[in-house]
């Protein structure tokens, strides 16, 4: 399973392993199966089923039920990839209705018309400030290179080197 999330493009560390995580983000492509899945497939409510017995058993106040329910639904564990499967082979209420509710979401167009692409916006906003850090910091990193290069070759001994590397360990 490790290997099916490997991305090659991953930064290695100063011991020359690979990092734990990758900046590379890729959508993963869906393709539908032939076969329509049973609707009681898509979902597991066992979790949701004890908290709702629970919840009845109770002594509570029928306000605090109605409310704790609601609660509990959080417990309920969708399927997604059946449910991207019975998408494709649902009516097209079914899909419209499936699209509202974010159970699958198509193109950007639906995202934003659904409400669901605030976050992304501010997601990608964030990482391309964090990539234009990182090409800033490699442009700094490549000019002092590039001078201790020249120094070293004039025969100029760069009394800063020692300090420049401790620190350049100490960051990573």
């Amino acid at each position: 399973m490790k290997q099916l999330f490997k991305d090659d493009r991953a930064k290695s560390n100063p011991m020359g392993d690979d990092t734990k995580y990758s900046r590379a983000i890729r959508v993963p492509q869906y393709e539908p199966s032939d076969v329509c899945p049973e609707l009681e497939s898509l979902y597991d409510v066992s979790k949701y089923s004890k908290l709702v017995a629970e919840i009845n058993k109770s002594s509570v106040s029928e306000g605090d039920k109605k409310f704790l329910k609601f609660a509990a639904s959080r417990h309920i564990v969708f399927n997604y990839s059946k449910i991207a499967d019975y998408y494709a082979h649902a009516s097209a209420e079914m899909q419209n209705l499936m699209e509202k509710s974010a159970l699958v979401i198509l193109d950007m167009d639906d995202a934003i018309a659904n409400g669901y692409v605030a976050l992304s916006e501010k997601m990608k906003q964030l990482i391309d400030e964090e990539k234009e850090r990182d090409a800033k910091a490699k442009e700094a990193k490549d000019i002092l290179k590039a001078q201790r290069e020249l120094m070293k070759a004039k025969g100029i001994k760069d009394d800063r080197a020692e300090d420049t590397k401790n620190t350049e360990e100490v960051s990573e």
